[in-house]
């Protein structure tokens, strides 16, 4: 008899045992904590960013800790569905979206220096009120600029003038509302949309592009 209790004790201190190893496993393998992407901008103009960014990851993985100490809960992958729990997985998917917040603004900063672009041109970028998804809309808009710089004489544009500015420009302007056609073509049409655009603007109304139409079409 004395045998069996303490065979039955042994086996219930495994099974306890091998619980709290599993939840110790559980929470501190390699794979339990948010680890940072190794696809951000190490040299991001702001490095209050960073910090913040570093410090929000710590700040989500600490609540997973805290919350499974003191509600037994995991909130990455919750097994019930009462209102603390819900609560509780409310306060992690907050501190989560925290971190991916900095994590879009270094992610996509690491990306356009790799494309050549510098410091100045991920603060216009972000200033714009571009999203990550609408990058390759601020490169284009950004392209047209510098084209128009470069030789601002031939991209004036008059009544005639055929080319690929034409034709990004009327595509700007349709999706401002303007019924035009899109073919590169300059004629009278795209002319008064300009003019339109520029008076509805408090523009100077001769619907010429100069630098400064450009730059209220392309914000």
């Amino acid at each position: 008899m004395k045998q069996i209790i303490i065979t039955l004790l042994i086996i219930i201190f495994l099974l306890l045992g091998y619980n709290l190893y599993s939840d110790y496993k559980r929470f501190h393998s390699p794979g339990s904590d948010y680890v940072s992407t190794q696809k951000i901008d190490l040299h991001y103009y702001d490095s209050t960013t960073l910090q913040n960014y570093y410090q929000a990851i710590e700040d989500a993985n600490g609540y997973v800790k805290m919350a499974w100490t003191n509600d037994d809960v995991d909130v990455r992958n919750p097994e019930d569905d009462d209102d603390d729990t819900k609560a509780v997985v409310s306060g992690y998917t907050k501190k989560l979206g925290i971190v991916k917040l900095y994590e879009e603004k270094l992610v996509q900063s690491a990306k356009m220096k790799s494309e050549g672009l510098n410091d100045k041109d991920v603060i216009a970028f972000e200033e714009s009120g571009y999203k990550a998804k609408d990058y390759n809309e601020f490169i284009k808009r950004r392209f047209l600029m510098e084209t128009f710089k470069s030789n601002p004489e031939k991209y004036s544009l008059k009544v005639g003038d055929y080319s690929s500015f034409v034709y990004e420009l009327q595509k700007i302007l349709v999706k401002r509302g303007y019924n035009i056609p899109v073919d590169g073509l300059f004629r009278d049409i795209t002319l008064k949309a300009v003019g339109e655009f520029e008076q509805k603007n408090g523009l100077f109304p001769d619907g010429k592009i100069d630098a400064v139409t450009l730059d209220y079409l392309l914000r």
